[in-house]
């Protein structure tokens, strides 16, 4: 493989790692709410609840997905989680 070849190689494998912190949710692209960005980090968060903390059952808890936004740092929850765009 020339160099040329390699390098446009991973010129085209950075362009799929740009593209692949994209997300959507019931079928719709995903979008801050605040800067309209759609680059997005995915989390999660449990969801605690006092009754199950005064338990010491935290683990028993609900979490959620987050997607923050990479232009802003607005962070959006979901009760599902998102799924990635490829």
């Amino acid at each position: 493989m020339s160099l040329i070849s390699k390098l446009s190689k991973g010129l085209k494998g950075a362009v799929n790692a740009v593209n692949s912190d994209e997300y959507q949710i019931n079928g719709v692209k995903a979008k801050c709410i605040h800067c309209g960005h759609s680059h997005f980090e995915l989390g999660s968060a449990q969801l605690n609840t006092a009754g199950m903390t005064f338990l010491n059952l935290d683990w028993a808890n609900d979490s959620a997905s987050l997607l923050s936004c990479k232009g802003c740092s607005f962070i959006m929850w979901f009760a599902e989680e998102p799924k990635k765009l490829i």
